[in-house]
Formats: C-alpha cells, structure tokens, sequence
C-alpha cells in the first residue's frame, strides 16, 4: 500500500462568503473595542473555535488517509507559533 503526501492547498479550500463577512465583523469588533476585558473575552472565543475547527480539519485528513490512502503533510497541520509582546 503506497501512501501519497499532498499538501493541504492542493484542496482548494476557501471561505465561504459568510465567513469572510464574519471576519470582517470580529475584526472590527476588535478595532472598535476599548475594553481589555471584552478583548480578551474575544481572544478566547477565537482560540476555542481555531482549536475546533483545527480538530475537524484533522479528522477529515485522517478519514481521507483512511478511505484513499492519501495523507497531507504534517506541516501543513500544525497549529501557527503564537508571538506575545
């Protein structure tokens, strides 16, 4: 059995329509709020989405190793480094 690596973009995956509206949204949420509290209540949020879809995302690739023997490399899984200031 012949495993074969692809990378992720070779899927072609983009937003729908309705979340790039919903970006647009948190992003001037973001720019519009005054409140450290509020911030941080919306960083959260967005790492507790990131996290899920993240563990969907994974979940798909193992089902489509599984039923078509094709994996996506590693790297294009792993989670970006986080750089605090």
């Amino acid at each position: 059995m012949e495993i074969k690596y692809v990378p992720l973009s070779q899927f072609q995956i983009e937003p729908s329509m309705e979340d790039k509206f919903w970006e647009e949204k948190i992003k001037r949420s973001i720019d519009e709020c005054n409140s450290v509290g509020a911030l941080k209540e919306m960083a959260t949020l967005l790492a507790r989405i990131a996290t899920q879809r993240q563990g969907v995302i994974r979940g798909l690739v193992q089902d489509m190793f599984i039923f078509n023997n094709v994996a996506v490399e590693q790297e294009d899984l792993t989670n970006p480094e986080v750089k605090s200031e």
